[in-house]
């Protein structure tokens, strides 16, 4: 069930709300379907959207509709008269849906050339739909950004109540942040676009503005935005009308630029108009769609200029004046209760753009790999069969390893070695339905975000498969092997491990840097099974099926109940009380290290690890031996690089890495500097010099 506990439909009950989908029942189309009429006898008028196309991403159109589930229940939004309520939804297999109870008019899309769309209401519609961009704008500590916002997407009641109905795109506030990802394979609605946003690649409030002055202008000029495929090339966009006509009147010694207008003829005869309000509205559309984002104010702007109109001031009434809520900063109790609305769910989850930003290789139907440069190659979705292709039939000889998840094999595709990684749910976890699929959509959003894009020790994800229930992803990765399989190997040398926990340690401290208004990164699975290594001993961190925070957003106080951490490498205080901090990360980090310096492995250990190597810690500190105490594994004394102080200082570490106090354990900035001041790592720097 989603959030809310909404009531449900089932599709056939849906279909004769509808009376069978008909056409006659159809209001309008929106970015991914269509809109209709419903009648039930109970609750009368209703409307249903139904998604129906543009499946880009692993159920893309079943994301969406939770999102718009956890947006109607962030108490900072649903009272907005202008915010739709949702009465409904259905979920059948191929067609998501929301019913609404709203007896519909029609869409803004659909009324903008009617003459019995009057002045009064389309300045209602437009500070309406104004005052709502506005308070999901002021939303901390992350903006929403709609992303869509066009007259399509704006339904009126009988009324003429205006309402925002589609939120397909939103980023931001409770839900994941998608406005930098580098893969933007929808960019909003045609005619709509900030060019800004095609030139960059990287969504603001500024787009929203843009938008929603390009429906501004629709609404005072009776001008409808053509779509994709009715118009022609050489029509100009809305936007680019409004501009073309304001360039013509500052250039003509007959008109006053100050009195520019762009106000329908038809609507300067209404009894409500003014030309001062015509002029002040025409001025305002243009400041909202300038070309430079800096230039256009912000929605708090705009919705102040809208209330200075006369016709506002003089009918105050009519335009509820008053009873919109703002968005305040929420409180604690407030997050909680919004985040336990999330999990009551299932875990959640471009056409083209500027060439200066994104590098596109495709060799026909196969996959390429992005070599050595920094460029970035947007992943290709690819089949099943293709995965085993890639993997020999998925053969024991390309085998790598499980992860907590599924498996890992050895792949090429043409001359390229890549690693390939399943969801098999193999520990035989209590997946709920739409688990693994959620954490295939967040591996999507997290890897084609710059932050992660071009970071040297984390995967690159060159294809993804979903495919019915069967998924996978494909890494530009020639991979060695997994950290569980090389722990107890000679040929991983004392050198090769210590640089190897450094450059661990390393990424560990780059999830957890702190970049407002987001949380730092919890990763939540430190382990061996879910660490690769390549063939230079370098850590290739692949998981994160279980990562919190950043753009994912922040649940770390909220732990998913029926989802397994690894036993061994679970901090106990998160344990017992479901609290992962950035300490958490810590003590994992701490159990890797001792792994790696013991040669031992949670598989190899008859007893509890932490608490074996806990009790030989004890013993030694009992007996005042702890100046020396040492447990690396003995075979590394042969080795030339190894030195007993540097054993010492770094198993001291991992111990208070794990340590059961966990404000005693040290920071990740601290963990760092420790491994760069072992006398091998000073050694090193002084032979690279």
């Amino acid at each position: 069930m989603l959030p809310g506990q909404k009531a449900a439909f089932a599709s056939d009950g849906l279909e004769a709300l509808t009376n069978g989908f008909s056409q006659d029942n159809v209001i309008g189309n929106f970015q991914f379907g269509k809109v209709y009429r419903a009648n039930d006898e109970y609750y009368k008028q209703l409307m249903v959207k139904v998604w129906d196309n543009c499946e880009a991403w692993p159920e893309d159109n079943e994301r969406r509709l939770k999102e718009e589930c956890y947006l109607a229940y962030d108490d900072r939004l649903r009272s907005h008269p202008n915010m739709i309520n949702i009465f409904a939804i259905s979920w059948p297999d191929c067609r998501p849906a929301l019913a609404y109870q709203l007896n519909a008019l029609d869409t803004v899309h659909n009324l903008q050339e009617k003459d019995n769309f009057s002045w009064l209401h389309r300045v209602k519609v437009a500070l309406g739909i104004a005052s709502l961009v506005k308070c999901m704008h002021a939303c901390r500590p992350l903006p929403y950004l709609i992303r869509n916002i066009s007259a399509a997407h704006i339904i009126l009641d009988q009324d003429f109540n205006a309402k925002l109905y589609d939120f397909s795109m939103i980023s931001g506030g409770i839900l994941s942040d998608k406005t930098e990802l580098l893969n933007q394979h929808l960019q909003g609605c045609y005619g709509y676009i900030d060019p800004d946003y095609v030139c960059r690649g990287k969504w603001s409030k500024k787009c929203d503005v843009f938008a929603y002055g390009v429906v501004l202008i629709g609404l005072i000029s009776k001008r409808v935005v053509l779509e994709k495929n009715k118009k022609t090339s050489q029509e100009p966009f809305l936007y680019d009308w409004a501009h073309d006509e304001y360039w013509k009147a500052k250039k003509n010694p007959n008109v006053d630029p100050s009195k520019f207008s762009v106000i329908h003829k038809s609507l300067e005869t209404e009894a409500f108009f003014s030309m001062r309000d015509g002029v002040a509205l025409t001025k305002l559309a243009m400041q909202c769609v300038n070309y430079n984002p800096q230039k256009r104010p912000t929605m708090k702007q705009v919705v102040n200029g809208l209330r200075e109109l006369c016709i506002v001031q003089n009918h105050a009434d009519v335009f509820g004046l008053g009873n919109v809520p703002t968005a305040p900063r929420p409180v604690i109790s407030e997050v909680h209760n919004l985040m336990m609305k999330k999990l009551e769910a299932c875990s959640m989850v471009k056409e083209k753009a500027s060439h200066a930003l994104f590098k596109y290789l495709s060799r026909k139907d196969k996959l390429v790999s992005a070599g050595k440069e920094r460029q970035y190659v947007a992943p290709k979705r690819i089949s099943y069969d293709d995965l085993k292709i890639y993997t020999n039939g998925f053969s024991e000889g390309n085998f790598i390893n499980i992860h907590q998840f599924g498996k890992l094999y050895h792949g090429k595709v043409d001359s390229l070695k890549v690693t390939v990684k399943t969801w098999d749910n193999v520990y035989n976890h209590h997946v709920k339905e739409g688990d693994n699929e959620g954490r295939l959509r967040d591996e999507l959003i997290l890897l084609q975000h710059p932050k992660f894009v071009f970071h040297p020790d984390i995967v690159k994800l060159i294809g993804y498969c979903y495919e019915n229930e069967r998924l996978g992803v494909v890494y530009d990765l020639q991979s060695l092997d997994s950290l569980q399989n090389l722990i107890p190997k000679d040929s991983f040398t004392w050198r090769k491990r210590v640089i190897f926990i450094l450059q661990l340690a390393r990424l560990v401290k780059y999830f957890q840097q702190r970049n407002p208004p987001y949380s730092p990164y919890l990763l939540r699975n430190i382990c061996p099974d879910d660490i690769l290594v390549d063939t230079d001993y370098k850590p290739k961190l692949f998981n994160f099926g279980m990562l919190l925070g950043g753009i994912l957003n922040d649940k770390k106080a909220y732990r998913i109940r029926h989802v397994h951490v690894w036993e061994y490498y679970t901090d106990p205080y998160t344990d017992c009380y479901e609290n992962y901090t950035e300490v958490s990360d810590i003590y994992s980090l701490g159990m890797v290290i001792l792994n790696t310096i013991t040669k031992i492995t949670y598989i190899d250990s008859e007893t509890k690890f932490d608490a074996r190597v806990r009790n030989e810690y004890e013993k030694a500190e009992g007996r005042r031996q702890l100046k020396h105490f040492n447990l690396t594994d003995n075979n590394f004394c042969k080795e030339a690089d190894f030195d007993p102080v540097d054993g010492h200082r770094i198993t001291k570490l991992a111990m208070q890495c794990i340590h059961r106090d966990y404000w005693k354990r040290p920071t990740i900035d601290q963990v760092v500097d420790r491994l760069k001041n072992l006398k091998i790592m000073k050694c090193m720097s002084v032979e690279k010099h």
